[in-house]
C-alpha cells in the first residue's frame, strides 16, 4: 500500500502572514466586543443599574482599543486611508530609519570593547579547526575552492596571464646575476670533477688531449722553430731544439698522467678555480651570458615549448579542479583536515591563529566601521517603500496586534477602576 505523500512544508513567510492575519481578527473581534457591550449596557442601565460597570469598562477600552489601534496602523499605513500627518511613518520615513538603523549598528556593535568581549569568550581557531577537520566540510570547502579557482582560471584571459606570468619569469631571470651563476655553475662543476676518482679521469684526458694535440702539431712546430731562429743557425740545432721541447713536454704529460700526487695536478685545479673567478668578474663574459641568455628566452622554438607546455598545465589544471579523485584535491582535502587537526588540537597554533584573527577584526572594525554599518542604511534606501513596510510589519506586526489587544483590556480595567473609585468617593 502507497502512503501518502507528505505535503511540503509551509514557507516562513506564509506562516507569519497567519500569525498576523489570526492576531488582528482577534484584536479586531475584541473591539467590536466592547462597542456592542457598551450599546447594550446604554441600553439596559435603566432597567440595571449595576451595568454602569459594564459600561464603564467597555467604554474605556473601546478608546483604549482604537487608541491603540491607530498607533499600530499609523506605523504602516495612513487609518482610514486618511491623509493625517505622522502616519504612514514607515513607508514614509524608511530611508531615515535605515541611517538611523546603521548609526545604532555602528555606535554599539562596531567598536573595539564590543568586539574584544565577543572574542574574549570565542575561540575562533579552536571552532574553526573542529569544524575543517570534520571530512564532509574539509571536502566541502576544497569542493568549492576548487570550483571558484576553476571559474576564475577561466574567466581570466588566458593570453593575459600567461604572458604576465612569463615577464615575471623574464624579470626573476633578469634580476640574476649572471656572472655569480656562471661561477657558482663552474664551481659545482669543477667541485664534481676533481673530486675522488672524477679527478684522475680528468687529469688522464686532459694529458691525452695534450699529448694527441702534441702528436698532431709535430710538423707545425718544427716548422715554426724554424721560422723563429736566425739564418745563420745551422739546421742540426733546430732539430735539437725540437727534441728537446718536444721530448721534455711529453715527459712532463707522461710524469703527470702516471702520479696521481703529481704537484702539477694541484696546479690545474688551482689554475682552473682561478679561471672561474675571473670569468665571474668579466665584464665581457657576463655582457654576453646576458646576450646568449636573451637570445635563448626569445628563440621560436623555446617560445613555442613554452606556449606548449602552459597550454597543457592549463588542461591539466582544469582536469584535476574538476575531479573529486584527483590528486591535487584529495591533497588540498587532506591538508586541510591537517590543519584543521592543528588547530584543534594545537593550543600554541590556535592562540597564533586567535591573536591573528582578533588583529584583523579590529582593524577592519576600526577602519571600515562606516562603510560597514551604511551597508544597510544603503540596502534599506534601495527597497520599496510599500514592500518595506509589508517587511516589517510582517515581522513585527504580530506582537503590535497583541499591544491592541492589551491595550483594549488595560483600558477597560483603568475604567472599571476609575468607575468603582468614584462610586466609593460619592
Amino acid at each position: 500500500m502507497n502512503e501518502p505523500a507528505l505535503a511540503p512544508a509551509p514557507s516562513p513567510d506564509l506562516e507569519a502572514k497567519l500569525r498576523l492575519r489570526r492576531m488582528r481578527v482577534i484584536a479586531t473581534l475584541l473591539l467590536v466586543a466592547m462597542a456592542v457591550a457598551l450599546l447594550a449596557s446604554n441600553v439596559l442601565l435603566e432597567r440595571w443599574p449595576w451595568l454602569g460597570a459594564l459600561r464603564a469598562f467597555s467604554e474605556a477600552a473601546l478608546i483604549g482599543g482604537l487608541a491603540d489601534w491607530f498607533a499600530v496602523t499609523a506605523l504602516f499605513r495612513r487609518p482610514l486611508g486618511l491623509p493625517i500627518p505622522h502616519t504612514a511613518i514607515v513607508p514614509t520615513r524608511k530611508n531615515e530609519i535605515g541611517r538611523a538603523l546603521a548609526r545604532f549598528i555602528r555606535d554599539n556593535f562596531l567598536v573595539r570593547e564590543a568586539i574584544e568581549r565577543r572574542l574574549d569568550r570565542a575561540d575562533l581557531a579552536e571552532r574553526l579547526g573542529a569544524w575543517l577537520a570534520k571530512d564532509e566540510n574539509a571536502a566541502r570547502v576544497t569542493r568549492d575552492s576548487s570550483a571558484a579557482l576553476d571559474w576564475l582560471l577561466r574567466a581570466s584571459d588566458g593570453e593575459e596571464l600567461r604572458n604576465a606570468l612569463g615577464a615575471s619569469l623574464r624579470g626573476a631571470l633578469d634580476a640574476v646575476p649572471v656572472g655569480v651563476g656562471l661561477a657558482a655553475l663552474l664551481e659545482v662543476l669543477l667541485d664534481v670533477l676533481l673530486s675522488g676518482e672524477h679527478s684522475q679521469a680528468l687529469i688522464d684526458k686532459l694529458v691525452a688531449l695534450a699529448r694527441a694535440q702534441l702528436e698532431n702539431q709535430r710538423v707545425l712546430i718544427r716548422v715554426r722553430i724554424h721560422e723563429r731562429s736566425p739564418w745563420w743557425l745551422p739546421k742540426f740545432v733546430d732539430q735539437q731544439i725540437f727534441d728537446e721541447l718536444v721530448g721534455g713536454l711529453e715527459q712532463i704529460l707522461e710524469a703527470i698522467a702516471r702520479d696521481p700526487r703529481h704537484p702539477a695536478r694541484t696546479e690545474i685545479a688551482a689554475a682552473l678555480r682561478s679561471l672561474r673567478d675571473s670569468l665571474a668578474s668579466d665584464p665581457a663574459l657576463v655582457a654576453r651570458s646576458r646576450t646568449l641568455q636573451s637570445e635563448v628566452i626569445d628563440h621560436p622554438a623555446i617560445r613555442a615549448y613554452a606556449h606548449d607546455l602552459w597550454q597543457r598545465l592549463d588542461a591539466d589544471l582544469h582536469a584535476a579542479l574538476q575531479d573529486p579523485g584527483s590528486t591535487l584535491r584529495l591533497g588540498v582535502e587532506r591538508e586541510i583536515r591537517d590543519i584543521g587537526t592543528a588547530l584543534a588540537s594545537d593550543p600554541a597554533v590556535a592562540a597564533t591563529l586567535n591573536t591573528w584573527l582578533e588583529q584583523l577584526l579590529l582593524y577592519l572594525v576600526e577602519n571600515y566601521r562606516d562603510p560597514l554599518s551604511e551597508i544597510v542604511s544603503e540596502t534599506i534606501e534601495q527597497w520599496d517603500p510599500d514592500a518595506t513596510s509589508r517587511r516589517i510589519e510582517l515581522s513585527i506586526g504580530t506582537d503590535l496586534q497583541y499591544i491592541r489587544v492589551n491595550g483594549t483590556l488595560v483600558g477597560g480595567f483603568v475604567g472599571l477602576l476609575l468607575y468603582l473609585g468614584w462610586h466609593l468617593l460619592d
